[in-house]
């Protein structure tokens, strides 16, 4: 039955995303705007995976932009844009639709400079003479161009390549060797392009994988010819760099709170897997507890014979109906804390990068959990005021007596009491949402992610050319 309805929910949003994208490719067609596909592009429109990579001549970047944003207000899209390096309208855009409950999620990842580091690696100035119309209604790359922008994206970006695309690339280098030839002799250079030529058109991908580092320097040291040129594209990106992790990140850090049994674990696991959460994030990172910086206590105490009672409480939390005595209550929070405090970097770090940071305990269970009672208040709050801020607490609420026939090893009287204190939270700040969950833990998700959307466009205004 849910299958069912999974599928049936898939099938509407792939169909609103099919309307909007065969709406986009004849407005730009019309418009003449100098665009292609670059990858991914071969159940377009009707079907897309996580986003779409166009990349768009530069000069008709503005008339791109306007096209899309004339096209969100006419079929009712919130239209979110995040502005990414050297011209304005280039960035990534997820226009978002509410249809019948239902959340539909377009992202287009748009490009006017291919680039690594700020440094570009196809000659772009070649893109609008080598276009092929595809039958389905858009432009993609002539296959020498698709080759090579596929082999060097992710051998510059990541020193691997994708499985996916090995097979893909050998073909299409052989195919148009020519093209590829073209598109890479500006930014390395004669010698190391026909090395790439024919280590693609081989499939020694081991061999360019070793030599990652090899070719970036090459593309650094090229790059220097035009100091004046590449001095500007640098001087942008890392405009966009310091914009990114200092002004506007764009990445969400999120926790649920609530009593024992109240599904928080369940509930996360299925907003990781939700086509929002795939979407709008380029990474997600999911915690139980708390950061894997320091080791555990119970290693530490295994070396003293008492590994058995130096278990992480928090992330055991159902194992533990007694009060611990001061002393023990207060070593945890203070040594986990520690842990806590040291994410603020990798909390920045992610966030930046667009990343979902999702916890589903967090520092807050040692106010709630029955065996911190004995532990001073002022140091819980004291160390709740530095250690990382989420951008959301959700509070998944629900009756005690339903939480109690979920997971029975808490009594009703101890859910009730967890459940007060989940709730003081909420009130203490700002940003928290209580969520009612006596629906299916699907509705659950579905709100969730509304609450996701609405963060992302407080974060993501969009930006007037």
């Amino acid at each position: 039955m849910l299958q069912g309805v999974f599928l049936l929910a898939l099938e509407n949003a792939n169909n609103i995303m099919k309307g909007f994208l065969s709406a986009l490719f004849k407005k730009l067609e019309e418009r003449k705007v100098i665009y292609c596909v670059l990858r991914n592009y071969e159940r377009l429109p009707e079907w897309v995976n996580n986003d779409v990579d166009i990349w768009v001549g530069s000069r008709d970047w503005v008339k791109f932009y306007e096209t899309i944003k004339e096209l969100a207000d006419t079929l009712n899209y919130t239209l979110n844009y995040t502005p990414r390096l050297t011209v304005k309208g280039e960035g990534d855009y997820f226009l978002i639709k509410e249809k019948n409950n239902r959340i539909s999620i377009i992202h287009l990842d748009c490009w006017a400079f291919l680039h690594w580091k700020g440094i570009c690696f196809v000659d772009e100035s070649i893109f609008d003479k080598h276009l092929a119309w595809n039958k389905k209604g858009f432009y993609i790359p002539s296959p020498g161009i698709e080759s090579a922008v596929n082999l060097l994206k992710d051998l510059l970006y990541h020193g691997k390549l994708k499985y996916k695309y090995k097979e893909e690339i050998k073909k299409y280098s052989r195919m148009d060797a020519k093209i590829f030839l073209k598109s890479i002799r500006k930014p390395f250079g004669n010698k190391t392009a026909n090395f790439i030529l024919e280590m693609a058109k081989e499939g020694s991908w081991e061999t360019l994988e070793k030599r990652s580092n090899m070719l970036r320097l090459i593309l650094i040291l090229k790059s220097l010819s035009k100091p004046l040129s590449q001095s500007r594209k640098w001087f942008n990106y890392f405009r966009a760099q310091f914009s990114r992790y200092f002004i506007k990140p764009h990445g969400l850090f999120i926790v649920l709170i609530g009593p024992d049994g109240s599904g928080k674990t369940t509930i996360a696991k299925m907003l990781l897997k939700s086509d929002t959460a795939k979407k709008l994030f380029q990474k997600k990172m999911y915690f139980h507890g708390h950061f894997p910086f320091l080791p555990e206590l119970k290693r530490i105490a295994s070396f003293f014979k008492r590994k058995k009672h130096l278990a992480n409480p928090v992330e055991n939390a159902s194992n533990f109906t007694k009060p611990f005595g001061v002393f023990r209550s207060m070593i945890y929070p203070i040594y986990y804390g520690l842990n806590y405090f040291l994410g603020h970097i990798f909390i920045w770090k992610e966030r930046a990068r667009a990343g979902l940071i999702l916890f589903d305990r967090y520092f807050y269970d040692y106010l709630i959990q029955k065996q911190f009672i004995n532990c001073p208040r002022w140091l819980l709050y004291t160390i709740g005021k530095i250690i990382p801020k989420p951008d959301a607490i959700i509070y998944l609420k629900n009756n005690p007596e339903t939480i109690h026939n979920r997971k029975q090893e808490l009594t009703i009287e101890e859910i009730e009491r967890q459940s007060k204190i989940c709730q003081n939270i909420a009130n203490s700040f700002q940003n928290s949402i209580v969520i009612e969950t006596s629906g299916s833990p699907e509705k659950v998700v579905e709100k969730i992610q509304k609450i996701v959307i609405n963060r992302m466009k407080e974060k993501q205004k969009i930006e007037k050319l």
